[in-house]
């Protein structure tokens, strides 16, 4: 098989595996206090999400390190950038979220004025793992696995401070599905084939630009839940109407 062919066939497997829904995200609910008493938020304030280099992994292919040593940036500089992007991601999706169920939501920087009409919403990422790409494409079922984990919080002033209403975290991963060693049989990974696709595929689409929109996707993905998750509780209190909630993929 020519490296060509076998590069677009492992592109169309992960693509349609991706397609398939084999990817995960969930929530997972940790404290939910009642909010009859409170008036319909008249704001939504999102921060942006606390992330450390320190909770970051690049993209741990050899063929991303071969790469990464002809670049003149460095780790910290190339994680940092990895961090940004997931960060923005979060906050952009969030707030298009809950603008979309109804309620007026904005980034917010620094301190800004409240009130008790006001909600606020941090959080922050504590683990960004781009996993190995390579792996995870000729190995699958968890292999070389990419990950976001998040933890939330919704909140209200209250006597100078702040009052939790919902604190949750969620959960996004690359999933489980059989890689291209599976998928195209023993013999065509016997031959070669598999081998010398992986390697341009990994060159052609594991770079850091490319990969790094995998772990950013996921970034989305658990802004997605983010939302279905406060549409729940938006409804509850009775701030959107019930045609609004968007169940969320609970991991009770």
């Amino acid at each position: 098989m020519h490296i060509a062919s076998a590069c677009r066939l492992v592109c169309a497997t992960a693509l349609a595996a991706l397609a398939a829904g084999c990817a995960s995200t969930t929530v997972r609910p940790a404290f939910e206090a009642s909010a009859a008493h409170l008036s319909k938020p008249r704001s939504i304030l999102v921060y942006d999400f606390a992330v450390s280099t320190k909770d970051v992994t690049e993209n741990q292919s050899l063929f991303n390190q071969a790469a990464n040593s002809f670049d003149s940036t460095t780790q910290t500089q190339r994680e940092f950038e990895i961090a940004k992007q997931v960060r923005d991601r979060m906050s952009e999706d969030l707030v298009a979220g809950i603008l979309e169920l109804g309620l007026p939501a904005q980034r917010a920087y620094g301190r800004q004025p409240t009130s008790p009409d006001t909600l606020v919403l941090i959080g922050e990422f504590v683990n960004v793992d781009e996993g190995n790409r390579l792996h995870r494409l000729v190995i699958g079922f968890g292999a070389g696995g990419s990950y976001v984990d998040t933890r939330m919080q919704l909140m209200v002033p209250s006597a100078g401070s702040y009052r939790v209403l919902s604190q949750f975290t969620t959960h996004a991963d690359s999933g489980h599905m059989p890689g291209a060693a599976v998928t195209m049989g023993a013999g065509a990974a016997a031959q070669g084939g598999v081998t010398a696709g992986m390697a341009a595929a990994n060159v052609a689409v594991g770079g850091v630009k490319a990969y790094r929109s995998d772990v950013e996707r996921m970034a989305g993905r658990s802004a997605d839940q983010a939302v279905a998750y406060l549409s729940e509780y938006f409804a509850k209190q009775g701030w959107i109407s019930p045609d609004k909630v968007q169940p969320a993929n609970r991991e009770d």
